[in-house]
């Protein structure tokens, strides 16, 4: 069986970043877990409506700055969650600012080289 890591494209970086997640229906709190320049997971109890376009924020602690980001929701465990610390959500990136994804490919790649 395939993990979840075999299917993307970029390794997850692991955070701990407070996040908002603005859907047409409202915001969802939650603290974004793990990023990459594609992706994040996102640890909260509410799930957003599948077909609506996501708006993400959240500040990184490193540049002080905010990062806003639209995505689409990959999947969801919130419903069959047993574990309350991983409840939350996987989201795709959709559109980044380059200055963002640029920042988050250099995130992503410090943590690799601490590693090797």
């Amino acid at each position: 069986m395939m993990n979840l890591d075999d299917r993307r494209s970029h390794r997850r970086t692991a955070v701990d970043w407070p996040a908002m997640v603005i859907t047409a229906e409202g915001c969802i709190g939650g603290e974004v877990k793990n990023i990459s320049p594609t992706g994040a997971f996102i640890h909260c109890f509410t799930e957003p409506e599948q077909q609506s376009p996501l708006r993400l924020v959240f500040r990184d602690p490193l540049r002080k700055k905010l990062l806003l980001i639209t995505a689409e929701l990959a999947w969801s465990n919130i419903e069959s969650c047993n574990d309350i610390g991983s409840c939350g959500i996987g989201v795709q990136f959709t559109k980044i600012f380059t200055d963002d994804h640029l920042f988050l490919n250099g995130v992503t790649s410090e943590h690799l080289q601490m590693l090797a």
